[in-house]
């Protein structure tokens, strides 16, 4: 190891103590798993009368989340409240299946985010509640596979994200540095860019928002 980084990760570890020994709790990390949904419009197409009538309908999935993350308080804010930085990374299997007819297709998304969000806690007793804003950069791997009367086409692209975040929840302190924790994450893209054979890159800022809710368990320091 490089003396630039062995002198990163002493200063790493010596701000990171410094700070939690200056606020109410101390640093902690937090594994939590959860499902993250979304809720999305999409249009079916009919032909009548030689017209095309294009029909809406909403669907909303769920899919398995892992999360982890690391806890850094900074100062007190008054009795009950202190101020503090978590960052934070999820992520996220989404595969789908089809057969009809002659048609088969399957696709899969393993979706990253990396997240950074000032909180503000309040603290009551064993008790913690919570609520943070911030951002994530998240990137998508996305592989479509599909068959039709032999003819095989595979397809991958890439998606690249960012997105503003709002995070709200509790804790509830049952040991000594131990603290079971349940909240709920919101993700709203502000940027997005797509790539994939055909298509250098692509962005827009209207994607579904999404929202992930969770529970887990944090260990302190």
């Amino acid at each position: 190891m490089s003396l630039f980084k062995k002198s990163f990760l002493f200063l790493f570890f010596i701000t990171f103590y410094v700070f939690a020994a200056s606020a109410k709790d101390s640093a902690g990390i937090t594994i939590q798993v959860g499902a993250i949904g979304s809720e999305q419009t999409s249009y079916s197409y009919s032909t009548l009368s030689g017209g095309t009538i294009s029909m809406p309908y909403t669907k909303t999935t769920f899919n398995p989340d892992f999360y982890f993350g690391i806890g850094i308080p900074v100062c007190d804010i008054g009795e009950i409240c202190f101020f503090g930085f978590d960052f934070g990374y999820n992520c996220s299997l989404k595969y789908s299946y089809s057969s009809f007819s002659t048609l088969q297709s399957k696709s899969s998304a393993f979706s990253h985010k990396i997240s950074f969000m000032p909180e503000f806690t309040f603290v009551k007793s064993n008790f913690r509640f919570f609520v943070g804003t911030g951002f994530a950069f998240g990137f998508e791997p996305y592989q479509y596979e599909g068959s039709s009367l032999g003819v095989k086409t595979i397809n991958e692209s890439n998606t690249f994200k960012i997105f503003w975040t709002f995070e709200t929840g509790v804790k509830y302190k049952f040991g000594k540095h131990l603290f079971a924790v349940a909240d709920i994450t919101f993700f709203a893209a502000a940027f997005e860019a797509y790539n994939d054979d055909d298509f250098k890159s692509r962005t827009s800022g209207g994607s579904t928002m999404e929202f992930l809710p969770k529970i887990g368990l944090e260990v302190q320091f």
